[in-house]
């Protein structure tokens, strides 16, 4: 079910706050999520709470949400002849500068850590952490689909459509089962250089829906992260929208990473977050400027990832996976872009122009 734009136009088509809001309202998957976001978001606060804004202009914008909430239903596909059912639910965060609102279990506080070693060799490609010594995965080389459709493998229960509007961007094939990500439908006006988002790649962008692709489930579960698209003071919505890098469920609970363009953030982006998929809370946010690799790794009680950008530090971090919590930093000359765990057990990282590697102590 879709939601006109005019309604929004029509209710605070003066007011210059809505343009953000409006382009967060039209990203929501059903209309389901607008009436959450009504309540639940610092720009809907700030909108209904707005003295200057006419009360019935509030009830108008009330009142279509309320109706559109009432039609909303759950979003489903059929593949290969068999209906899959689907069920939205928005992730909550309400601190940007990050939060923990679980403990660790009994036994759970100790992480890994990093021992830097002399082991430096330069990409055999632009982006592959191809080296002999390294185990094969999705997390070797290009993201499963890739950006040229060489690897576009799809699951036979995962749609490539979803709600008729949004384009698989990716699945990930690292934790206890399948997870999709999807995002806009690639442009089809030629590039200055003669080609289409389209042409280069099929892949949705902008990734912010989640899906979890559990056999075990009836109903698929999929996640909409549109509350962390723009997160509060961002000075340049149009260019700083973050979308989902890397999404894993281990043991139960959903970690991603979501991040944008460095620099029209005001600190704000590059975030790993926890979700308990078995009550939708939202377990742990990390703190701001902390991952924006394009991958990272779970080990153990560990979360392995890199952070950086032209003209900032660049630095690889070990998060505790139960609470979020920073354990270790360590420099590195580039950005981290790609972890992968080698035969010999060690942990390597592809950084711009080459490969490093690291001891993992346990």
């Amino acid at each position: 079910m879709g939601f006109s734009s005019k309604y929004i136009i029509f209710v605070v088509k003066k007011k210059h706050l809505i343009k953000r809001v409006q382009k967060d309202l039209l990203m929501m998957p059903s209309v389901k999520m607008m009436k959450w976001n009504s309540t639940d978001t610092t720009d809907f606060e700030h909108l209904l709470n707005n003295k200057k804004i006419h009360v019935m202009d509030k009830i108008i914008l009330y009142a279509v949400l309320l109706t559109a909430t009432v039609c909303a239903q759950a979003q489903n596909y059929t593949l290969n002849g068999v209906e899959y059912q689907t069920e939205t639910v928005p992730v909550v965060v309400s601190n940007f500068k990050g939060q923990t609102l679980t403990t660790a279990p009994k036994g759970k506080n100790k992480t890994i850590t990093l021992s830097r070693t002399s082991f430096s060799k330069s990409l055999d490609d632009y982006n592959a952490l191809a080296l002999p010594e390294l185990k094969l995965g999705n997390i070797i080389g290009h993201p499963t689909l890739g950006w040229d459709d060489t690897d576009y493998h799809i699951p036979d229960i995962v749609p490539e459509l979803y709600n008729d509007e949004w384009v698989l961007n990716d699945v990930f094939y690292d934790g206890d089962y399948p997870v999709a990500t999807y995002g806009r439908a690639p442009k089809t006006e030629l590039l200055p250089w003669g080609q289409s988002e389209k042409d280069i790649s099929r892949r949705g962008r902008d990734p912010h829906l989640i899906m979890l692709v559990d056999s075990s489930k009836k109903v698929k579960k999929v996640y909409n992260t549109s509350s962390m698209t723009f997160p509060p003071k961002n000075r340049a919505a149009d260019i700083d929208r973050q979308s989902v890098n890397w999404a894993v469920v281990k043991d139960g609970i959903l970690y991603f990473s979501i991040s944008g363009l460095s620099g029209f953030d005001n600190g704000l982006n590059a975030y790993l977050v926890a979700i308990d998929t078995s009550t939708d809370k939202t377990l742990w946010v990390s703190k701001p400027n902390t991952c924006n690799s394009n991958n990272f790794l779970i080990i153990d009680n560990s979360i392995i990832c890199g952070f950086g950008d032209s003209g900032i530090p660049d630095f690889v971090n070990v998060l505790n996976r139960y609470t979020g919590v920073q354990k270790q930093q360590l420099w590195v000359a580039h950005a981290p872009e790609w972890f992968a765990i080698g035969s010999d057990g060690r942990l390597y990282v592809s950084i711009y122009d080459k490969h490093i590697a690291f001891k993992i102590n346990r």
